[in-house]
């Protein structure tokens, strides 16, 4: 039986390698401002959308790190970015993330937003450092524009708020919500990986829909582990959804219909991956992102 934990745990160990080499504490810039990032983007995390742009990657038999690496890590750099602005007073205002107090709790709400823009435009630095083709590198810059911009994480960030000030809720706008905010960036990161290995068209547009079919899974589980779980388990103050009153799968189906769901979605996903060869671990993250407990 293949251990999809220890697979996830190793190569987390590989990441984190990774961002201390690429983001150390003594470097260009204000030193508050790099502890600032350092803070958040090493406080934990599963680093799963760095790894599904290895895992993706390395189904086209690649394994070059000087092409790989500086595009996989990027990915958790974005990420972070995005983390540390949602929990933000003005947007989510939260105290917990990743067990930890939140970025802005530690260095204040003005450095918290600039640790943020630091590791989106520090992202695309990184970016340039991989050996990759110039065409392919273009191609993962167009893809990640796309998945954070304005009808991706940040459009769906939009609109969370304003659902949640509208207070509107229903089976379209909390899809419209997480197709941008959650699985447009997970979705971006299997394709990402995909152009950097050269996939072909066909088996490109394959691992999309199913990026979105996971990255819907995982939106779903996180909805109904801030029902189900502790703030030890789930690294975040749980309950934290229905307080605000946020358009949620929870909210709009109950628990019940909300796992079916979930799981619908990643068999669909699965099926796809079922025609794709070498996609085995792939499948198994799928498994892990519906079974997951935090």
């Amino acid at each position: 039986m293949f251990d999809i934990k220890a697979y996830l745990n190793e190569r987390k160990k590989e990441v984190d390698e990774y961002i201390e080499r690429y983001l150390p504490l003594n470097g260009e810039g204000p030193s508050i401002l790099r502890k600032a990032m350092r803070y958040s983007l090493l406080a934990g995390g599963k680093r799963l959308r760095p790894i599904l742009v290895l895992t993706t990657y390395e189904i086209f038999g690649k394994n070059d790190k000087d092409e790989i690496m500086p595009v996989a890590i990027a990915q958790e750099y974005i990420h972070t970015f995005t983390l540390i602005h949602d929990d933000l007073p003005a947007l989510d205002n939260d105290d917990l993330r990743r067990g930890k107090p939140t970025n802005h709790k530690v260095f204040g709400e003005a450095t918290a937003v600039l640790a943020g823009d630091a590791l989106l435009m520090e992202s695309f630095n990184l970016l340039l450092k991989s050996t990759l083709p110039p065409d392919r590198l273009i191609a993962i810059t167009k893809i990640i524009s796309r998945a954070i911009g304005t009808d991706g994480v940040i459009g769906g960030q939009v609109m969370d708020m304003e659902a949640e000030r509208d207070k509107k809720c229903n089976p379209e706008i909390v899809r419209y919500i997480h197709e941008r905010k959650t699985a447009s960036f997970i979705r971006a990161c299997i394709e990402i990986g995909a152009i950097a290995g050269g996939s072909e068209k066909e088996t490109f547009e394959k691992l999309s829909r199913a990026g979105t079919l996971m990255g819907l899974a995982f939106q779903i589980v996180d909805d109904i582990l801030d029902e189900t779980s502790t703030p030890e388990e789930l690294g975040k103050t749980p309950g934290k959804d229905r307080m605000s009153g946020k358009c949620t799968w929870v909210k709009v189906y109950g628990l019940d219909k909300a796992k079916r769901k979930a799981q619908k979605l990643t068999d669909e996903a699965i099926e796809i991956l079922d025609s794709i060869e070498n996609s085995d671990i792939l499948k198994e993250i799928a498994r892990f992102i519906v079974e997951r407990s935090y």
